[in-house]
């Protein structure tokens, strides 16, 4: 039988340890967005289109891709995510 020091540093060896690179919630989705579409060293272009578009609404975007199990997600996140932008900055012309 183990000891309960053992046991416990089995299980903290074992722990997943948290990425320390990811400092805030746009980050966090960036890395969850590119690494679900496979394309983990484009982590930057997923953080400023996310920063560009909203968090809320690449989450949106991102649940739908999920969803509908398209052959190429990535460029159809590309295409929503730019669609989005373009109505954004239609509105906000529009205003002024």
């Amino acid at each position: 039988m183990d000891g309960i020091r053992n046991i416990l540093t089995k299980q903290a060896k074992d722990a997943i340890k948290p990425n320390k690179n990811i400092h805030s919630e746009a980050h966090y989705w960036a890395d969850v967005i590119s690494s679900a579409f496979g394309e983990r060293k484009k982590f930057g272009m997923y953080l400023g289109i996310i920063k560009r578009i909203g968090v809320s609404e690449a989450r949106r975007i991102f649940s739908e891709i999920n969803d509908s199990h398209v052959a190429s997600p990535a460029k159809l996140f590309l295409w929503k995510a730019s669609k989005k932008s373009l109505e954004s900055t239609v509105q906000s012309q529009q205003k002024i």
